[in-house]
């Protein structure tokens, strides 16, 4: 991509007004997803440091006051339009065997509802669906959703399309790591598609939770205010590159050159100048050239969730400072995850010092965004890579790869094969973009 269709991509993507913020049935079985997207979410099951991390029917409204923190105020301002509020449950229905659906009045998202879905331990799964007789047209959409699970570090969170049956499915599939026990919104990205789908004609909508991680103890979540918004015309990779690693500039920099491509580099402030580290010069040349240099705090063995309140906050607050202060204020603004599971405390501090947030997720995610700091990633050298490539070309949606040593050496990228990829990107339609870039795009 050229820096030309780069700039095409913002002066696009600008108009589309995305937000700034935030039984029965016995016989019909969850479709599993296709080998290369489950291969890339098994990888990616234990967060860690060292890791290449991996409308038309809508439901009746409420006239009840919000019972939330959400008011119908900042709904308005979330980009797309509800398609399912939860507001009336009739509809859905438990798959047989696999957990039940019950109304819930005392913890909701938005409006005076929601819906918690649960599953007893020894069950594989969660999960409900509702059928549309008429067909429900999704073309050109894309999907969020307001999530809460509980009990649990991570969650597995499937949404299906039947389109119009079971054997022409889209399936949008994402790895949670965080936070647990609060709301959250996740844009939805493909990852998997069966036969030919025709989204003109939805007859059915599923939402499946699973474990992850801990395969132990009940499954328990709840669902609310279903979004559909209208795709962009393109769609978009960001390329991430975590550690400050000093082969980004030595050997990626030079291909993404080639390119034409800017890239996002997250910045562990106290291994800048470090033996196989970036220096400071060179991190200043990646920026000229277009990078964004990102906060990155320092964690060491530990997850961010396992220090004091006050360390947390300090980590952040300190992170951010130190890119402001050598000039990287651009940067400054975005937050890569260290070991990739964040909790309700850290992630305030994240939304107070920062515009935008990385960790994994496993899949593409939504664009526009309906939260810019629940951004999903996944490993750059991952099996199922190119498969996610594709699907954010075809479903216009964004795809956040990320990697970390770039070369020779033992469990690096081999730089003919970054180099590959590349071109595979390049052959495809959708722009590279910086984090930044996600950012104007909402201007």
């Amino acid at each position: 991509m050229t820096m030309t269709n780069r700039r095409s991509f913002l002066t696009a993507a600008s108009s589309i007004g995305v937000a700034s913020l935030a039984g029965c049935l016995a016989d019909v079985n969850v479709l599993d997803e296709s080998g290369e997207s489950e291969t890339l979410t098994d990888s990616g099951a234990d967060p860690d440091e060292n890791s290449s991390a991996d409308p038309n029917e809508t439901e009746s409204e409420s006239d009840d006051e919000p019972d939330s923190d959400e008011s119908t105020d900042e709904l308005d301002h979330l980009p797309g339009e509800t398609i399912v509020d939860f507001e009336d449950l009739d509809s859905w229905i438990g798959m047989a065997g696999q957990g039940r659906i019950v109304d819930e009045d005392d913890d909701v998202y938005a409006g005076s509802r929601s819906a918690r879905i649960t599953a007893e331990e020894g069950i594989d799964y969660a999960a409900t669906y509702r059928t549309y007789s008429d067909g429900l047209d999704l073309s050109g959409k894309n999907l969020s959703l307001a999530v809460k699970y509980t009990g649990r570090d991570q969650f597995d969170l499937t949404v299906q399309l039947l389109a119009p049956n079971s054997q022409n499915v889209l399936s949008f599939r994402r790895s949670l790591t965080g936070p647990a026990d609060a709301w959250q919104r996740v844009d939805l990205g493909v990852n998997a598609v069966d036969t030919q789908p025709d989204l003109q004609n939805v007859q059915e909508i599923r939402i499946i939770g699973r474990r992850r991680g801990d395969e132990s103890g009940d499954i328990e979540f709840l669902v609310d205010d279903l979004r559909a918004v209208d795709r962009p015309d393109r769609g978009a990779v960001l390329l991430l590159f975590d550690a400050t690693l000093e082969s980004h500039y030595t050997t990626a920099f030079e291909i993404t050159e080639e390119f034409g491509y800017p890239g996002v580099e997250a910045v562990i402030p106290e291994a800048v100048g470090e033996s196989g580290r970036l220096t400071l010069d060179q991190m200043r040349e990646l920026d000229d050239a277009g990078w964004d240099m990102v906060a990155r705090p320092r964690t060491g063995a530990q997850f961010l969730h396992e220090f004091s309140t006050e360390q947390q906050e300090g980590l952040i607050r300190r992170t951010k400072a130190y890119l402001e202060n050598r000039g990287f204020e651009d940067g400054a603004r975005h937050f890569v995850t260290p070991k990739n599971l964040i909790q309700a405390e850290a992630m305030e501090f994240v939304r107070e010092y920062h515009e935008q947030a990385f960790r994994f997720g496993g899949a593409p995610n939504t664009i526009p965004t309906s939260d810019p700091h629940n951004l999903g990633t996944f490993g750059g050298t991952g099996s199922a890579t190119r498969h996610f490539v594709d699907m954010a070309a075809q479903y216009d949606q964004l795809a956040v790869l990320r990697f970390e040593e770039i070369g020779d050496g033992e469990g690096a990228f081999d730089e003919d094969e970054f180099r590959e990829l590349l071109e595979h990107i390049d052959e495809k339609d959708v722009d590279v973009v910086s984090a930044s870039d996600l950012l104007e795009r909402d201007a």
